[in-house]
């Protein structure tokens, strides 16, 4: 991957159906950055303005840009890429190119969005406290915005938890906002817990329309939508019909009926969220369950990967060794230690002694 053409075209900021429209009728950033105004053109939906955009030699990264780009510690995530969530693939406007700092996991596909006000008062502060960290501790990735109040007390929850998180951002990496949570960022990065990413690229600050469009990747990287306090203007009730829109799991927690930031979650349980009141809530609601007090959580198999399934499905309550299930399922030892790694961290199965497993009811 030439990183730095991808950075070039992130650089244009182009809407992310153009961009990806020209990736798919192009190829690639090397391509589309080479090509003459007369092939672009040809292109359908392409207008001078956007051609203006991308030859603009202001946009391609400097050294300097390159060298901030390292210090952070940061990766580019793409569309192209195989380890590109198939959550935000499904998007039609999903984010061609993502902007990292940490890393994805094979765990994160499991997850909970969770949104409310900036203005979070001691309840939603408590509340989130204690539900979101329990599902963190069940096993589930806990998806938020970054911002002050409810969502800062997810991700908080969720490391405290021992969990995973991300933090989905409306500004640069470089330029983290708000400053109070830096030590949150960096925690999450820090601890190995998660990441930070962003569709907007280095020098981008937290400009007012960039919280909007972020919503649609925070709510499209859940299995579904937790709204913890919002008033009725809150931007969480946009992320909330943005999730429906995606055909997400949208839930609620009720507060006081003479609190201003209840109205909108209230408003939501009215209008056909589910209501939620302890982490086992969350868990049902998505269809997921745990084996008992302290337990994690077992995804269900029509979710999985159809090779992790077969694997799955080749296990019963009888202990079966490594070796003879690599021989009944014709996989090589290496790929097989893999999706047993991963069916033991969900929940699916068990290790017992002498390098056997066996399926969890």
């Amino acid at each position: 991957m030439a990183l730095e053409h991808w950075i070039n075209l992130a650089n244009v900021q182009l809407p992310a159906r153009r961009l990806r429209h020209l990736l798919d009728e192009v190829g690639s950033p090397e391509a589309i950055l080479a090509a003459d105004t007369d092939e672009m053109s040809e292109l359908s939906g392409i207008q001078s303005a956007t051609l203006a955009k991308l030859r603009d030699p202001r946009h391609a990264p400097t050294d300097s840009d390159m060298n901030r780009f390292r210090a952070l510690g940061a990766s580019l995530l793409t569309i192209h890429d195989a380890a590109y969530p198939e959550a935000l693939r499904e998007l039609e406007d999903a984010p061609p190119i993502l902007f990292m700092r940490g890393e994805l996991d094979e765990r994160d596909r499991f997850a909970v969005a969770v949104v409310g006000s900036r203005h979070a008062s001691p309840y939603g502060r408590a509340v989130t406290k204690t539900i979101v960290g329990d599902v963190a501790a069940a096993g589930l990735t806990v998806v938020s915005g970054g911002a002050i109040g409810i969502d800062a007390a997810a991700h908080r929850a969720a490391l405290d938890a021992g969990g995973r998180t991300l933090a989905v951002l409306g500004c640069g990496l470089d330029k983290c906002y708000p400053q109070d949570n830096m030590p949150m960022f960096e925690r999450i990065v820090r601890e190995g817990k998660g990441a930070l990413l962003t569709e907007f690229p280095l020098g981008s600050g937290p400009e007012p329309w960039h919280f909007p469009q972020r919503n649609r990747i925070i709510s499209a990287l859940g299995m579904g939508l937790l709204v913890v306090e919002a008033g009725l203007q809150s931007g969480a009730l946009i992320t909330a019909q943005q999730a429906a829109e995606q055909g997400k799991t949208v839930m609620a927690i009720p507060g006081n009926v003479d609190r201003p930031f209840s109205r909108g979650t209230n408003d939501l349980i009215r209008d056909g969220a589910l209501l939620i009141q302890s982490a086992d809530d969350v868990l049902l609601a998505l269809n997921i369950r745990t084996h008992g007090p302290g337990q994690r959580a077992t995804v269900p198999t029509t979710q999985m990967d159809p090779s992790r399934r077969r694997v799955l499905e080749a296990l019963s309550l009888s202990p079966q060794h490594v070796d003879g299930l690599a021989a009944e399922l014709a996989l090589p030892s290496s790929e097989l230690a893999v999706e047993l790694t991963m069916l033991e961290l969900s929940g699916h199965v068990r290790r017992l002694p002498g390098n056997t497993y066996v399926r969890v009811l």
